[in-house]
């Protein structure tokens, strides 16, 4: 900085004798004045002209030069900035090389979309599963290309679904599972799977299951006919007695065990489009639930709350299914005696809301993520009662395939409460609603 302002006061000095010597020779002092300005002037526009054009050309590093005066200030931040942002600008590519190295190695295909659907970039799988071609497909709209109103109506609504499937438009013999990623900045992200091999064993697995519960039914019917003309005989000795029950209450298990696989099988794995489903009235609803529910001995304890007018859009058989196994469970698990409240409500956004609640002994905090298992049942629950152990897996299932969350809050020695949260695609009401409160011995 000393030299700097060093140099700028030395050029004023010989400035200054330049115009002493100039007005004493010739006497002149207002032109002697003139021309020394004007050569102080013109010699700071060249090097101001010079700045000029090095920025004009964008500040290139290999172009710098030498100022030692107040311009070589300018100069220099202008520099180290520059120096600063090649570095940047040269980490940056390397690491958005690396980026599109990592996404084109993706086996998914990966579309690049701005706010209007415009394809800014693919990788190579996104060529021959979703048919696309780089650079010729560059900047036109993925709807214009891929023609799917399934994939336009999510495209604009991504919210609704997690994903979609969808055929692929290169062959129809292909399934693809398309999602959608907000990226940020008007920007998205879709990401195309083939999962043809996957829903074909998920088809297969249904078929078998299927066809095996069908096989089984039959035996079982027989099992269940000779049993009931057993139960019929009166020769049979205590202990025959009480072995023809325990052979009945297992034929019982076997038949529900299979009811519940093929119900299983039936949810699993597929999801309903916004707006599929038939028209189901809650009321309706719960009128079938509270009947299915009249074999539990307590079922008086069963609280029911649920406005009238309320109509969900989907499966009435599975969100029975649903209703049915989670007062069940709390029947089965709460303590004898306690009241258990069955509520449907509206959230303030508008999805519906389904849930049970009892003031049984909890669960566990660690048991908690691992009851929607298979087959699943905790150490208590196992010494305390029968079951399968598929009816959260059943509701699970059930509530994924209507778009639906399925929430567990339990703490233990103070009850739980299941709740059911169907989003607001699947929620149809009127007008009018008015709350009512029934009890099961009511129905």
């Amino acid at each position: 900085m000393q030299n700097i302002w060093s140099t700028e006061a030395w050029a004023i000095a010989i400035a200054s004798c330049t115009l002493v010597l100039i007005g004493v020779l010739s006497g002149e002092w207002f032109l002697a004045s003139l021309i020394t300005l004007g050569c102080y002037i013109a010699w700071l526009y060249h090097r101001l002209l010079k700045l000029e054009q090095w920025i004009r050309k964008g500040t290139k590093t290999s172009q710098v030069y030498e100022d030692r005066g107040f311009v070589g200030i300018i100069i220099r931040q202008l520099y180290q900035q520059k120096k600063i942002y090649n570095q940047r600008k040269r980490k940056t590519k390397r690491i958005l090389r690396l980026l599109n190295q990592n996404i084109s190695a993706l086996p998914d295909a990966t579309v690049l979309l701005n706010s209007e659907f415009q394809i800014e970039w693919c990788n190579e799988p996104a060529k021959y599963l979703l048919g696309l071609r780089s650079p010729q497909d560059l900047g036109y709209k993925i709807n214009n290309l891929i023609r799917d109103s399934a994939l336009l109506t999510y495209l604009h609504n991504p919210g609704d679904r997690e994903y979609i499937e969808i055929r692929s438009p290169v062959d129809d013999s292909i399934s693809i599972q398309v999602k959608l990623v907000s990226l940020g900045g008007n920007q998205s992200l879709l990401i195309a799977r083939n999962i043809s091999d996957q829903k074909q064993l998920r088809e297969s697995m249904q078929s078998f299951v299927a066809n095996a519960s069908h096989e089984l039914k039959s035996p079982l019917t027989v099992i269940s006919g000779h049993l009931e003309m057993l139960d019929a005989e009166d020769r049979l000795s205590d202990t025959g007695r009480r072995s023809l029950q325990t052979a009945q209450r297992q034929t019982e298990r076997m038949t529900d065990l299979i009811q519940e696989m093929l119900l299983l099988s039936q949810v699993e794995g597929y999801r309903l489009a916004p707006d599929e489903g038939d028209r189901v009235s809650i009321t309706e609803l719960m009128v079938n639930v509270m009947a299915a529910l009249e074999k539990h001995a307590d079922q008086g304890r069963v609280n029911l709350e649920h406005p009238e007018n309320l109509f969900l859009l989907g499966v009435k058989i599975e969100l029975e299914g649903i209703c049915i196994n989670l007062v069940e469970n709390a029947l089965k698990y709460s303590t004898p005696g306690t009241p258990i409240r069955v509520k449907w409500e509206e959230s303030f956004r508008g999805e519906y809301v389904f849930s049970v609640e009892d003031q049984g002994p909890g669960v566990e905090p660690a048991d908690i993520p691992k009851l929607t298992r298979r087959h699943y049942r905790g150490a208590k629950s196992r010494a305390e009662t029968t079951g399968s152990g598929l009816g959260l897996a059943i509701v699970k299932h059930s509530a994924t395939k209507h778009g639906a969350t399925f929430q567990i809050e339990s703490e233990p020695g103070k009850g739980s409460r299941f709740s059911v949260i169907f989003p607001r695609y699947r929620c149809l009401h009127e007008q009018k609603q008015t709350a009512r409160v029934i009890r099961l011995a009511d129905y």
